[in-house]
């Protein structure tokens, strides 16, 4: 027996927010939508994946407790693109002792995804 992927599962209340943060913030490209879920996959790594479910009117879930780190090969640039597009940076970009260099912004949704590359 092996793990050949695992993709997380974020509730949204606006699928049409969280197509923007995907698609066009965390630039991945949408590889499902059966209207109710739509799963985006990076367009290098398309085992990197994200399942995003409509909550469908119920009371929102708190996604506030989901917490993903993906890895960015310009964690600059992703910064910068965050704070022009006025995003909820939750904790501001920082040299880590360990090696990394991150950030953490809010998806639409209240997921925090933290934005991390490996310092060369």
């Amino acid at each position: 027996m092996f793990i050949s992927r695992i993709v997380p599962n974020i509730y949204s209340n606006d699928l049409e927010k969280s197509k923007i943060f995907y698609g066009s913030f965390l630039n991945m490209k949408i590889v499902m939508d059966h209207g109710w879920v739509i799963t985006f996959a990076s367009f290098k790594n398309p085992l990197a994946q994200v399942n995003i479910l409509d909550n469908q009117g119920k009371p929102a879930l708190d996604n506030a407790r989901i917490f993903l780190s993906v890895e960015v090969s310009d964690v600059n640039k992703m910064y910068k693109k965050a704070k022009e597009a006025h995003m909820e940076i939750v904790y501001p970009i920082t040299d880590e002792a360990w090696g990394v260099r991150r950030f953490f912004v809010k998806d639409p949704n209240g997921a925090t995804i933290n934005l991390v590359a490996h310092k060369s």
